[in-house]
């Protein structure tokens, strides 16, 4: 099966000849019929079975068929014996993932749990699945291949193991009893699949809980929240760096009242060092004596220590949620902003956004009032070099994200710096 990817066809049965949509009898199927959407092959099988399965494809729906149908064409009863339907081994992708792909591939199913909105899903290992599956199937990053509904429900799919190109890759087998035929029956299995990216937005509206493979991490309802604003503000300006950039903004309009006192905190505590300098000396034989006197005078003033991070503790749950949604989302792979970002996914491949943003948060912490806290201070001192050599490898989108908050940081500690003095 071939993907059109935004720059090039993606392969995604990397081993065509091993098992996706195979099954477990040993006969070689040919194709019967083609009409329209409509594909169908037949083998025969030992004492007159004949098994025939037929693929139905639904280019406005994107949720497929596929039935399988045993008919006993013999004058005797004949017995179907237990088989499986296997996806696999592993998924194929696109050519920048290529390298990581193999360490990306799982096997998982989902379920409906009592007292849950949405399917729980789970990923197959050394068990078979413990529940009546809504879907199961094998995903990476970008894309999933999957079964679902109808008659999968009934099964207990598991996963097992193939070698593909020296590399372990997972496949999904779905098994089913055995069948007593007896002359001229035919019986019946029929279920829906998927093969295609995994578009967040387009696997809401299949249903089945087919968008839980897309892995948000442990900040998913902010991701999701923060996927749902990237979709909408792209859809205003046709460019997901814009949407980007636009996010950052709102977000730190959001934060300004926090900025505003937190900058201000950071000001009277400068203002308030010789008077903690002069209690540390008289105390310094006594540090508890020592520590209470200190909280008194910030409490006398009204300040916090801490008061100076709360801007950046708001931002960190934003920064993970932007992170798994540019790194897990198909509709931001090979997104392209200006010039020479032409991935947002991808790291900047000259390294510019992230040594600005490093020279951005280098000349805004020379503009903050510093702590009086002298580990505390000297952390603050390397953050702008740790943050630069973190960022060179983070995605293009993210680092701009980023980018905006220093820059927007630096215009409000000039206007603070001024209003405050």
């Amino acid at each position: 099966l071939v993907y059109q990817d935004l720059v090039a066809p993606v392969e995604l049965i990397p081993d065509a000849g091993s098992g996706f949509f195979a099954t477990t009898f040993q006969s070689e199927f040919a194709l019967n019929s083609r009409t329209g959407d409509s594909v169908e092959f037949a083998a025969d099988l030992p004492g007159g079975l004949k098994l025939y399965k037929k693929f139905e494809l639904s280019p406005d729906n994107g949720l497929n068929s596929l039935t399988i149908t045993a008919v006993n064409s013999s004058a005797a009863t004949q017995t179907l014996p237990a088989w499986e339907l296997l996806l696999g081994p592993g998924l194929g992708t696109v050519k920048s993932e290529e390298k990581e792909n193999p360490g990306l591939w799982k096997a998982q199913y989902t379920y409906n749990e009592t007292g849950r909105k949405h399917p729980t899903i789970k990923e197959l290992k050394d068990d078979p699945a413990q529940h009546d599956c809504v879907w199961a199937g094998l995903d990476n990053r970008y894309f999933l291949a999957a079964l679902a509904g109808g008659d999968l429900g009934k099964t207990r799919p598991y996963r097992r193991e193939e070698t593909i190109k020296d590399k372990k890759a997972p496949l999904l087998a779905v098994p089913f009893g055995a069948s007593e035929l007896k002359p001229g029956e035919k019986r019946e299995w029929a279920m829906n699949f998927y093969f295609g990216p995994k578009d967040y937005q387009f696997l809401q509206k299949l249903g089945m809980g087919l968008d839980r493979s897309v892995d948000f991490g442990f900040f998913a309802p902010l991701a999701k929240i923060t996927n749902s604003a990237l979709t909408y503000f792209y859809g205003l300006t046709g460019n997901y760096g814009v949407a980007i950039i636009f996010i950052s903004v709102l977000i730190q309009l959001m934060l300004t009242p926090l900025s505003f006192k937190s900058y201000k905190s950071m000001a009277i505590m400068k203002k308030l060092q010789p008077e903690m300098q002069s209690i540390q000396k008289r105390y310094k034989e006594d540090p508890k004596r020592m520590n209470q006197e200190v909280m008194d005078l910030y409490k006398r003033h009204g300040t916090n220590p801490l008061g100076g991070c709360l801007p950046m503790l708001f931002q960190i749950p934003v920064f993970f949620a932007l992170f798994t949604a540019l790194r897990n989302s198909w509709t931001l792979h090979g997104a392209p902003f200006i010039f020479w970002i032409k991935d947002l996914s991808a790291k900047d491949p000259y390294y510019v956004l992230p040594l600005v943003m490093g020279g951005i948060m280098f000349l805004q912490q020379y503009l903050t009032p510093q702590t009086s806290d002298p580990s505390q201070a000297k952390m603050m001192k390397w953050m702008p070099v740790i943050f630069t050599f973190m960022f060179l490898s983070f995605p293009a989108g993210l680092v701009m994200y980023w980018l905006i908050n220093s820059i927007w940081g630096f215009a409000q500690s000039m206007y603070l710096q001024k209003k405050l003095a």
